[in-house]
């Protein structure tokens, strides 16, 4: 099987450079796509690539993108349709009843009675003081405009489907750490009721785990709902329909919370924020859209020259015979000209300059907000990344606490509420790293929409 998108591939390179790789159409054969799920098929299992595939393939939003580029192509028709002339046929009949004036059948009086005509005429614009060209242009530069916003909303989608794949991801860390914790109070909990059997401690304890293991199980539960939230938003994303198999989810994902350095310095990915982002390029084009409405309205108050060529056959009223004809044709010039329109054309070319204006201002926004967006980004993947260096030294410190204390309690030196605060430790530990580890990947997903990295799925360190 093959893939059927575009996908810009880039690599950060040691040193803080940026090397723009190539661009690849995915036509090739590179390894077989993923499937939607099927009723009486195992339930697939998804990568992030998968998913941000799938999403291409079937996402709502990118599927109302192709139907506006394929509504813009229409615009390009009907606005080159000036271009060829317009031919129209047209007829009519008619019988008329005239007896109120007593002429009965009288056929020199009936041919005047009955009447029909039949014409054939083409009409082809000369001149429209540029408004034909213009509007052409325009109507190519929306097509542009839209295939540029294809892009836009394709950066949108892949960003909310790795914000989806991440939570998922998240979640079942969560699920795992909290499934640890429980099984470590569980065990305590067999301990103390073997301590109390055996009279070494006291019935509290033994009360006191149980409540523990008790909250532990009832925060398992929540991060269980949680997971099966965010697989449902991932699946809305993906517009995959619900289809159970024996009481299973339709799908998994297995993809790790990998947190990939990126060399590259802030001032490499602004420009090449400002080189990439659609928006940027949606907004010129607008402004050059605006232009040449400009012109168009301008255009409303010159001449305008038509030529025009006509053929008609119609019933020769010279003759009694109802199908006795006469032709004739007709060739010739039209010209227009609205002298003064009510201050139309003026109304119009001052609404369009303020279009024009506002664009530009928008323009120069959307630049500084980009900028802002990858500094954002860069420096929460920053923050997180030192986080992560503390936590995973933390977790392995939290783990030996936990040993100590139990140890301790062991041997008289120190009590339950020791053992229970040291687990409690140990699993904040474990889920703060994996929040980092969240934070990392959310702000690298912002990154790549930053600088418009389109399939990417993670930022490729070193590679050639």
């Amino acid at each position: 099987m093959t893939l059927s998108k575009r996908t810009a591939f880039f690599s950060f390179f040691p040193g803080g450079s940026l090397i723009f790789v190539g661009i690849f159409i995915l036509g090739t054969p590179l390894r077989s796509q993923p499937y939607l799920p099927e009723k009486g098929k195992a339930p697939p299992s998804y990568t992030l690539k998968d998913c941000l595939e799938l999403g291409l393939r079937h996402n709502v939003d990118i599927l109302k993108a192709e139907q506006e580029i394929k509504r813009s192509q229409g615009l390009v028709i009907t606005a080159k349709s000036v271009l060829y002339p317009r031919i129209s046929l047209s007829g009519r009949i008619e019988e008329r009843n005239d007896d109120v004036l007593s002429e009965g059948t009288d056929p020199k009086l009936q041919r005047f009675r009955d009447y029909w005509t039949v014409s054939v005429s083409a009409t082809q614009s000369l001149y429209s003081g540029g408004a034909n060209r213009q509007q052409i242009a325009i109507a190519k530069l929306k097509n542009t405009t839209a295939l540029v916003q294809f892009r836009a909303v394709t950066d949108q989608v892949l960003r909310r489907i790795r914000y989806a794949v991440y939570e998922m991801v998240v979640n079942q860390a969560q699920i795992e750490a909290q499934e640890k914790t429980t099984q470590l109070l569980a065990q305590e909990l067999i301990r103390q009721q073997q301590y109390f059997e055996a009279g070494k401690t006291t019935r509290f304890n033994v009360l006191r785990t149980q409540v523990s293991l008790s909250n532990q199980k009832a925060q398992l539960f929540q991060a269980q709902s949680q997971f099966a939230s965010s697989r449902l938003a991932l699946a809305r994303l993906l517009n995959i329909e619900w289809i159970p198999q024996d009481s299973q989810a339709p799908f998994s994902v297995q993809e790790e919370l990998s947190c990939p350095p990126v060399p590259a310095t802030l001032e490499d990915l602004t420009a090449l924020a400002l080189t990439r982002r659609p928006e940027l390029e949606v907004l010129a084009y607008q402004i050059e859209i605006a232009e040449r409405q400009i012109k168009v309205d301008k255009a409303s108050n010159i001449p305008r020259i038509d030529a025009f060529a006509a053929y008609e056959a119609r019933r020769d009223q010279s003759q009694s015979s109802f199908d006795s004809t006469t032709n004739a044709g007709t060739l010739g010039l039209l010209g227009s000209w609205n002298i003064f329109d009510g201050f139309k054309g003026k109304g119009q070319s001052i609404s369009s300059m303020a279009i024009l204006n506002s664009t530009k201002i928008s323009l120069g926004s959307t630049r500084l907000q980009i900028q802002n967006e990858v500094r954002d980004a860069y420096g929460r993947m920053k923050t997180a990344q030192l986080s992560l260096q503390v936590q995973g030294e933390n977790i392995k410190t939290a783990e030996d606490s936990v040993r100590l204390a139990q140890n301790s309690a062991d041997a008289g030196f120190a009590t339950l509420l020791d053992v229970l605060q040291a687990t409690v430790d140990l699993t904040t530990a474990r889920l703060e790293d994996i929040r980092a580890k969240q934070r990392y990947m959310i702000a690298l997903a912002d990154l790549q929409y930053a600088v418009s990295l389109q399939l990417q799925d993670q930022v490729i360190p070193g590679k050639p």
